[in-house]
Parts: C-alpha cells; sequence; structure tokens
C-alpha cells in the first residue's frame, strides 16, 4: 500500500474523496461505499448498485468543504430525487459527482494530519462534524502509534462520556475507533513526504464500528517534499 500511494501521489496530483476513501480503505480503515458518475443515469446506478439512501456529492476539484458551498445533498432513497440533485450539482459545479452510501446514526469524530515546519507530521483525533472548529476539542500526537496510544488520546477529550452513551444512547465502539485512529497515524507516517495535510471528518463511530465518510487530502507541492527517509 505505501509503496502505491507513494507512486499515484508523487504524480501531483490531489485525490479526490473518492480516491482518498480508497487509500484509507488500502490500509485498513474501513470507509462507506462510493462511486464517481458523470451523468445522470449512472448517478441513478450507482443509487441502485448501493441499495439504500445515498449522499450526492460534487467532487469538482479546488472546493475544500462542499457543505459551505450548497454541494452536498443528503439521505436521498428515490430515482427522481437521486436524478435531481445531480442535475443541481452539474450545473453548478460540473458533471463529476460522488454518489455514497448514508451511514447510520453515531457519533461523528475526526482523525487528521498537518504537517508542522519543524516536526513533521502531527496527527490529530477528536469530535468531529460540522462544528469541529466551535467544539476544539481535539488531541494531537506524532505518528505513528499504536491502539493503546490512540485510546489514552481519546480519554483527554472533554466530551469523551459522549461515546460511552448519553441519555439513553447506546455506548459506541471506541475499540474500532482506536483501531482507526492507529491505522491512519501508520498511513500518515509513511505517506508524509507526499501529503501536507488530511482530514478524515467525519468518522462515524456507532455500536458496530467507525466508517470514514469524507476525506480531504492536501499534497505537497514540488517545493515542499521533504528528503524521502528509510521505512
Amino acid at each position: 500500500a505505501v509503496s502505491r500511494w507513494q507512486d499515484r501521489l508523487g504524480r501531483g496530483t490531489p485525490p479526490d474523496s473518492h480516491a482518498s476513501l480508497a487509500m484509507l480503505k488500502d490500509f485498513g480503515i474501513a470507509v462507506t461505499r462510493s462511486e464517481v458518475v458523470h451523468s445522470e443515469a449512472e448517478a441513478v446506478a450507482a443509487w441502485t448498485h448501493i441499495g439504500g439512501p445515498v449522499a450526492v456529492k460534487t467532487v469538482a476539484p479546488g472546493i475544500a468543504h462542499r457543505t459551505d458551498v450548497g454541494g452536498v445533498h443528503l439521505a436521498i432513497n428515490e430515482r427522481a430525487a437521486v436524478a435531481a440533485a445531480w442535475r443541481d450539482l452539474a450545473g453548478r459545479f460540473g458533471p463529476d459527482v460522488e454518489v455514497s452510501e448514508m451511514q447510520p446514526p453515531g457519533i461523528e469524530m475526526l482523525v487528521g494530519m498537518t504537517t508542522d515546519e519543524d516536526i513533521g507530521p502531527v496527527v490529530a483525533i477528536g469530535f468531529g462534524g460540522v462544528h469541529v472548529e466551535l467544539q476544539a476539542d481535539i488531541a494531537f500526537a506524532l505518528p505513528p502509534f499504536d491502539a493503546a496510544h490512540a485510546q489514552r488520546l481519546i480519554e483527554r477529550l472533554r466530551l469523551r462520556r459522549l461515546l460511552d452513551g448519553d441519555r439513553g444512547s447506546e455506548a459506541v465502539d471506541v475499540d474500532a475507533l482506536c483501531d482507526a485512529a492507529a491505522r491512519f497515524s501508520t498511513m500518515a507516517a509513511a505517506l508524509a513526504d507526499r501529503i501536507r495535510e488530511i482530514d478524515v471528518n467525519p468518522l462515524i463511530v456507532h455500536p458496530g464500528g467507525c466508517v470514514a465518510v469524507d476525506v480531504l487530502t492536501i499534497l505537497h507541492t514540488s517545493e515542499e517534499i521533504p528528503e524521502r527517509q528509510p521505512l
């Protein structure tokens, strides 16, 4: 996986969300099913393949936060609505659209990596969703680390008790979250000379596991690529 993605990312074109999900999957992280389509008929076919409620999202380049520009339609489960969502996004952003499986309810978390000029890659884990900046409930660590260290990071979070169930809600699978965070940290360390930033948000954690839903990947520019270190 490291060799394959070193080559893929070395071509200089940032992967879109669909390709970034494929990268996470190659490192053992569960991801939502998704297809990139280019026409109304393909969008309807993708919804049929997925077989349930879907999100329909633009994959036009240069859009970091698709929700902020109205580039996402959520929880669609009718042929006419899928077709209408594709037409809306195609008319405003172009025909390239991602059709993704909606995940069951859970806690929206995030894992991410940024590059510090002095110390290199730094991994973040915390509570995510559209209000991540307001919550600002995140812990940081240097990658790679194991699931036990991910557990210690999670224990530092102010909203940690939400993962154990709150006001009658069911506890979510913290072990799956820790495993996903550890795998992400391994990927971040291995690909740090290609990836400058990557955000997995949301990473939905539910009682039966956790699933990456959306990913933003930013590559180093050619001037920023650090010297490759032996694995």
